[in-house]
């Protein structure tokens, strides 16, 4: 019973620290001479491995090039054909890094709020990942940035499913502010 106990007490403080975690910071800038509607086709650049943020994990590097390129595909951008040169350049990176939050627990003072039986003060901290990507639109005939969007999430640990669906979902609202092709 004190098993079972501990662990609806555990959920809940799972639940309730997945609860105030931030939804995604989403910053998008975009270059006000920039006219990206008349641009049709795109092509991923490719980074040095060796960068800061470069993304080498190969099946993690594709299935972010899917979600990108299927993103542009609905604001009316297609891959470049092979051979022929793209109109926009598409530049990714990002990182992962480990966080931490504290949590307060119990009463935050010495007086009563009559709320039961709880130790004074005390914290409890929960560890979790801050993955930041990256993603540029470049004009690739000027070497020219064009818009930016910097994406930063909480996430679970490894490649779950839950993670990419975050991410996917962030991409999406940061694609809203890519003006359809015309």
């Amino acid at each position: 019973m004190l098993r079972l106990a501990c662990v609806i007490a555990s959920t809940v403080l799972l639940s309730s620290f997945a609860a105030t975690l931030p939804a995604a910071d989403i910053r998008t800038t975009v270059d006000p001479q920039a006219d990206l509607g008349k641009y049709r086709t795109f092509a991923f650049l490719q980074a040095d491995p060796k960068d800061k943020g470069a993304i080498t994990d190969k099946l993690a590097l594709e299935r972010l090039r899917r979600m990108i390129a299927t993103h542009l595909g609905q604001r009316g951008f297609q891959p470049a054909e092979a051979g022929k040169a793209a109109d926009l350049g598409v530049h990714f990176a990002g990182h992962v890094e480990p966080k931490q939050s504290v949590l307060m627990t119990g009463r935050p003072g010495p007086y009563s709020y009559g709320w039961g039986r709880m130790e004074l003060g005390g914290q409890d901290t929960f560890d979790y990942r801050e993955g930041t990507l990256v993603v540029d639109l470049i004009d690739v005939s000027k070497n020219q940035l064009l818009w930016r969007t910097r994406i930063s999430e909480a996430l679970t640990v490894g490649y779950s499913e839950e993670n990419w669906k975050k991410i996917d979902r962030a991409l999406g609202e940061a694609f809203k502010k890519v003006p359809s092709r015309r």
